[in-house]
């Protein structure tokens, strides 16, 4: 039992160093809790880069959506704009090309007035003409009182005394037709 007993009393027995060792043991240098710590900010992190809520994508997504919807907006105005530019041009266009018909009816109207004033100067001339043959009366070395006709056998040769414009006139003056 002495032997026992003093088994027991070692065991017993405390010595103030192993306690502090036990303690220290206990506690440990703390490298676990940094460890533990260094990795919660690690996972933070990832899920604050690589992951986030539901919320923030959402908030993505409305702020695409409302920027999509300006610039679709910002596009139809665009559209607009040049639909109407294209109009105006348009109608400039189609203004310039009646203008253009306008002046060319006006230029053909006024070209048939001419060549209607043309073709009645013409008729007025040709009529006198008619009205006016320009008969030539011309006395014979005999005495003889002839006149000749447009288109008789002497009339380019004769130089005239007197012209009628009718053979009445010129029968009423005393001359008579020409036989050839």
């Amino acid at each position: 039992m002495t032997e026992e007993k003093e088994d027991k009393k070692k065991v017993a027995i405390p010595i103030e160093g192993e306690e502090k060792k036990k303690k220290k043991w206990y506690w440990g240098c703390g490298g676990c809790g940094c460890l533990g710590f260094i990795l919660i900010v690690l996972i933070g992190g990832c899920v604050a880069l690589f992951g986030g809520t539901d919320e923030d994508d959402s908030d993505k997504k409305v702020d695409n959506k409302v920027v999509n919807v300006k610039e679709e907006e910002k596009d139809k105005a665009k559209k607009e704009q040049e639909e109407k530019e294209k109009a105006e041009q348009a109608k400039k266009e189609q203004e310039e090309k009646d203008k253009a018909e306008q002046a060319k009816k006006e230029q053909e109207e006024q070209e048939k007035a001419q060549q209607a004033e043309q073709d009645k100067k013409e008729a007025d001339q040709a009529k006198t003409e008619k009205a006016c043959l320009n008969i030539k009366g011309n006395t014979s070395s005999s005495g003889e009182k002839i006149y000749h006709v447009p288109g008789g056998q002497f009339y380019d040769k004769t130089n005239p005394e007197q012209t009628f414009c009718t053979e009445g006139e010129a029968k009423s003056a005393g001359y008579r037709e020409s036989k050839r």
